[in-house]
């Protein structure tokens, strides 16, 4: 029984071993695959697009200047007189 047992851990050991042995580097990632295949010419040809902005301020010479509105209140009319006699 013994010996049964020696040559399992034996042969666990060399199948261990063996993945140890033939290790493959893990595969590239897609999206770095494909930024190499893309042309860097393109990039360096095309110029960036530059817009222009234009500000325009309305005229404000149309608008009058604001008045200030002053409220009186109407006066009592004066008391009659008697005319003289």
């Amino acid at each position: 029984m013994a010996t049964k047992v020696r040559m399992l851990k034996l042969l666990q050991e060399l199948r261990g071993f063996a993945a140890i042995a033939n290790r493959q580097p893990q595969p590239r990632s897609p999206a770095l695959f494909l930024a190499q295949m893309r042309p860097p010419v393109i990039q360096a040809v095309l110029p960036r697009r530059r817009l222009s902005i234009t500000m325009v301020q309305p005229d404000n010479s149309d608008i009058p200047h604001p008045v200030k509105i002053s409220h009186s209140k109407p006066e009592p009319a004066p008391p009659p007189s008697l005319p003289a006699a």
